[in-house]
């Protein structure tokens, strides 16, 4: 069975679920860089996985399992997004597996640092653990992994953390823009790579009946949804492209995603809200 990265989910590779990332310093050609800065509401959500869709010889019959996204925040701590996925796939001739994904941000009030920790573990394959620290400079984005290999990486000076893109996303969506191409890094792909991103932003409306419940129960204001696609791409291909990984959402205004779609192209997982919480803000010391 190929080994899938499910740490690209909310965030939006995240929450990415879509998001992920959760998510900036805004960049979208410098349109939003006077604006007021998007907040992202502390909180907690708890995601059920289900199969959506297979194509070709996936060999997946079935699929269940789990997200829990936890994002906290406050003026003197800047962005921490903790991320936990687990799936059971099962079918044809490989059986049953296990895959378990699971990541942590934390992006510095400055936006200049952000430091990653991701562990990948597939069935009873050794787990793969790829931790490091990101610093943003005058020419880019420079890299250095501690794990799995120590190396020192660098990237294009717009590439975005992950609260940071999660913010350009909400701030198009507000301006009304209907695209948004990004670069991104999180730490995924042991830390090798920021892949380029193409998000569709369609038009705002309200939550889902059982979301804008949960939204009520949590204390948090009923806010606008966006329907958003963002599509993941090896760095320099274009949209035309067939992409790496696909997620989908409706995301709303305070950084909340519900109604989230995990498309790894061979197949796909649908992800329904099914709690939520809010969290106070992180205090400053």
């Amino acid at each position: 069975m190929k080994k899938y990265n499910h740490t690209r989910v909310i965030g939006p590779r995240s929450k990415g679920l879509f998001f992920g990332a959760c998510f900036l310093a805004v960049v979208l050609g410098g349109h939003f860089a006077e604006a007021a800065p998007t907040v992202l509401a502390p909180h907690r959500a708890v995601y059920d996985l289900v199969l959506d869709r297979v194509q070709g010889s996936a060999g997946i019959d079935s699929a269940q399992g789990r997200i829990v996204f936890e994002l906290e925040s406050g003026p003197c701590a800047g962005v921490v997004q903790t991320f936990r996925q687990l799936v059971v796939l099962a079918g044809g001739e490989t059986g049953t597996r296990v895959v378990d994904s699971q990541s942590m941000t934390t992006e510095e009030p400055d936006g200049k640092t952000m430091r990653f920790s991701v562990l990948n573990r597939v069935g009873s394959a050794p787990a793969v653990q790829t931790s490091g620290v990101a610093t943003r400079k005058d020419a880019g984005i420079d890299v250095r992994l501690s794990s799995p290999i120590k190396s020192v990486l660098s990237f294009p000076a717009s590439t975005l953390y992950p609260g940071e893109h999660y913010r350009a996303l909400i701030d198009a969506a507000k301006a009304g823009k209907t695209i948004s191409s990004l670069q991104v890094y999180d730490g995924a792909d042991e830390g090798q790579s920021a892949p380029e991103t193409f998000a569709v932003i369609g038009k705002s409306r309200a939550p889902a009946g059982d979301d804008k419940a949960l939204l009520e129960k949590a204390g948090m204001r009923v806010t606008e949804a966006w329907p958003v696609e963002i599509s993941y791409f090896e760095a320099g291909k274009h949209p035309v492209d067939e992409p790496t990984y696909r997620v989908s959402m409706d995301l709303l205004d305070n950084g909340v995603s519900a109604a989230i779609r995990l498309d790894y192209l061979s197949f796909s997982l649908k992800g329904q809200l099914v709690a939520l919480e809010s969290k106070a803000e992180t205090p400053c010391p």
